[in-house]
């Protein structure tokens, strides 16, 4: 650009011109040193040497003059016009020349002269900025848009917008934090959506640690910009930054979709993928150890910083396990089953499933350990629901069930497992237990053959508890089967010779005889001989043969009703001769022994047994 044209465009701008202004800043000697500027270029302060900042609010602005209308006054404005022309143009031809101290210079004399003119001041704004001072640079270029409304104006703002940030980044330098954000914000206003600005400003919080002004200052960069592979790498290096590996995992992999070929992505991506499984190696070590807690915290970082790989949940889950925190447990299992989406072929998700029932069942045991049997039971529904050929688990259910008296399912569970393994004794007990618990609920509504069988089923599944049988004895007594009673009893107090049940029946079934009597009797050694065989034979087991044995040595139902009837006739004349003797002889009362009280001996018997009123076994 030579003179000519410099000066006809300042001609063409001073149209517009309005107003007097005062010298903005001080001559060239204010600004030039005593070694020619050279000490001013290093050491002069980012402050104007005015001391208060260049606005259009200032006291230095005068009102705008009026128009001239005199001749004279006509031709002097006209002098004065092209007189700051040609200076201002000389100076253009000096900054292109980085002659900037003699550019400032002119600039401030065709100030003086023609002080309503906004290209002056953009002018003296650039040589400003060459001595470092932004302040009385912005101050020129804010009094400059002031003055005008021209299209140019815009690309002006942006200029200020553009000091603005240069000016932040000189604070940032010398760690003056929040004042270089307050310098980026002038900038955000001026251009809200500059995406240069904003991640500037982003910068700026971190230095400050406000860390929630941080992640609020992404997402406006996510909202007033379409995203780009670098916005989510920005933002998985500040979430890496912060410590949420989780979130830096997400975005970097977003990024990775905009664009595959990002290096600077794979090369986060590949460091997280290491680091996740050094900290799993780590847990494993620990957990070996029996370090449970630590391997579990180190698992957690991996999941943290890998939370695609369903490995590591699975692997926290059974350290879950382990120390008894079985909802944490079974939320990972879930986690890894959604993460590898069901697939059922997988050995991963075949280990998963394991893990999982497996929890199912020891929260099962847990809860029937501290009497929700309920909980128990939903628990080991889900269990059996993804694993039917667990013998355990049924047999697990059919207990809580057995707890809350539910015995047709609990017997139905029972029979389940034994479905299952055929041979496995545990289950054969169990099975006994409902089948006494049967005939203990059919004995209290006085239904005593129903009783027998409930009986007699639970001793063909189990012949060694002495319980079985004395309770069969009972429910034969009452059916006035006193041969088969009396065999029950003989049975029972082989297994059991010091149960009180067994006592208190052999004071009806034998009377006037201790229990050692009983036993040693000649009419005993038949039966005794038979429960000895069968207690001692590992093969009596077998149902079949169990019931066979037992019915060979008991007598016929005429030889039951025949012993019975005998039986009652002599308890009855026993019971005559001793009421006719205390009738006779009052004084023999003296000789019952106090213990026994007379109410109890003449009122008859109005309640069963004490073990069939409490239910127990």
């Amino acid at each position: 650009m030579n003179e000519l044209e410099i000066n006809d465009y300042l001609r063409r701008a001073l149209q517009s011109a309005d107003g007097q202004f005062s010298e903005v800043s001080g001559s060239r000697t204010e600004y030039l040193s005593e070694d020619n500027g050279s000490t001013f270029l290093t050491t002069r302060p980012l402050t104007p040497r005015t001391g208060k900042p260049l606005s259009a609010k200032s006291s230095a602005i005068s009102p705008k003059p009026p128009t001239p209308t005199n001749p004279h006054e006509i031709a002097l404005d006209l002098i004065k016009t092209r007189k700051a022309t040609l200076l201002a143009g000389k100076a253009c031809e000096l900054m292109e020349s980085n002659e900037y101290f003699e550019a400032f210079s002119k600039l401030n004399k065709a100030i003086q002269m023609k002080p309503h003119t906004e290209e002056f001041y953009i002018f003296r704004a650039e040589c400003l900025l060459q001595f470092c001072d932004f302040n009385a640079a912005i101050s020129n270029y804010e009094f400059a848009l002031s003055l005008t409304d021209k299209d140019i104006a815009e690309e002006w703002k942006r200029r200020l917008g553009f000091i603005h940030l240069l000016y932040s980044q000189c604070m940032y330098d010398e760690h003056k934090y929040n004042e270089a954000l307050s310098e980026v914000e002038l900038a955000l206003k001026i251009e809200p959506n500059n995406f240069s600005y904003q991640c500037r400003r982003l910068n700026y919080l971190f230095a400050l640690k406000r860390h929630k002004e941080c992640f609020a200052q992404v997402q406006c960069i996510f909202d007033s910009n379409e995203p780009t592979a670098e916005m989510y790498i920005l933002r998985a290096r500040l979430n890496r930054l912060v410590g949420s590996s989780s979130q830096c995992f997400f975005d970097m992999h977003k990024a990775l979709d905009l664009d595959p070929s990002n290096e600077q992505a794979h090369n986060i991506v590949l460091e997280m993928n290491k680091s996740a499984e050094e900290c799993k190696n780590s847990a494993v070590s620990y957990a070996l150890n029996g370090y449970t807690t630590e391997a579990i915290s180190k698992i957690n970082v991996s999941i943290e910083t890998n939370p695609q790989n369903a490995e590591y949940n699975l692997f926290r889950g059974t350290l879950y396990r382990q120390i008894g925190s079985y909802n944490e447990a079974i939320d990972d299992f879930m986690t890894t089953i959604n993460k590898i989406s069901h697939s059922e072929a997988s050995k991963l998700y075949q280990d998963t499933i394991r893990q999982l029932v497996l929890t199912y069942n020891d929260f099962a045991v847990e809860c029937y350990l501290k009497g929700y049997y309920e909980e128990g039971i939903a628990l080991l529904d889900q269990a059996i629901k993804r694993e039917r050929s667990e013998k355990g688990f049924y047999l697990n259910r059919g207990d809580c069930f057995k707890a809350i008296d539910h015995l047709n399912f609990a017997l139905a569970d029972y029979q389940q497992a034994l479905e299952l393994d055929p041979r496995d004794w545990v289950i054969i007990s169990r099975i006994s237990l409902v089948h006494h618990q049967y005939g203990i609920n059919e004995y209290s509504e006085k239904r005593y053959h129903d009783a027998e069988k409930c009986f007699t089923t639970a001793i063909t599944c189990n012949i060694k508890v002495a319980q079985y049988y004395i309770s069969r004895s009972w429910s034969r007594f009452m059916q006035k089967n006193l041969p088969g009673a009396r065999a029950d009893l003989l049975r029972g107090l082989y297994l059991d010779p010091a149960m009180e049940e067994g006592i208190m029946l052999a004071a009806r079934l034998y009377p006037n005889q201790n229990i050692d009597s009983i036993l040693s009797a000649k009419s005993s050694q038949k039966i005794l001989k038979q429960m000895k065989e069968l207690a001692n034979n590992e093969h009596a087991k077998d149902p079949t043969e169990v019931q066979k044995a037992l019915h060979s040595v008991e007598p016929s139902a005429e030889e039951n009703l025949a012993l019975f009837t005998q039986w009652m006739k002599q308890y009855k004349d026993n019971n005559n001769k001793v009421k006719t003797l205390l009738d006779t002889r009052p004084d023999l009362y003296e000789s019952i022994p106090k213990i026994i009280s007379l109410s109890k001996i003449k009122s008859p018997i109005k309640s069963g047994p004490r073990w069939m009123k409490e239910g127990k076994v």
